[in-house]
């Protein structure tokens, strides 16, 4: 006889599930991972201020936008996605299934993670050469 899984463990399995659908609506995902790259790269070619000695608009940004974005990617997931989803009847025939309600937000947190440090990382490469500047002039400086 099968063992029945844990919250936990239908939780994780949700979670990928949520990533394969949200990696499927290709507006959602340039929206939610690109959108403050593309704030960056925009902000970044007007403004060539510097705020202080040997630090520049863009980069003080970069700290901005990371913020930004991660503060859209929780709402996007999380105050768009599960209304649409009740609107749509997904929610209740979420109910009709054993799986527990934790399950679902567990799955949802783990999109919300995942999608979140790929937003990181894609602003961090945005700024790379940057950055690869910032820590020389530190060792050179320090």
């Amino acid at each position: 006889m099968k063992k029945i899984p844990s919250a936990l463990q239908l939780g994780i399995r949700r979670g990928g599930l949520e990533i394969r659908q949200f990696a499927r609506q290709r507006e959602s995902v340039v929206f939610t991972l690109l959108f403050p790259v593309i704030l960056l790269a925009i902000f970044g070619s007007v403004f060539k201020d510097t705020i202080a000695p040997g630090v520049t608009f863009s980069q003080y940004f970069v700290a901005g936008m990371i913020a930004s974005g991660l503060v859209n990617t929780g709402f996007q997931a999380l105050a768009i996605t599960i209304p649409m989803e009740r609107e749509v009847g997904a929610l209740k025939r979420l109910r009709g299934t054993p799986m527990p309600a934790s399950s679902y937000f567990i799955g949802k947190a783990i999109l919300i993670f995942v999608s979140m440090v790929i937003q990181i990382l894609c602003c961090l490469v945005s700024v790379l050469p940057s950055l690869v500047w910032i820590c020389q002039q530190i060792r050179v400086n320090g």
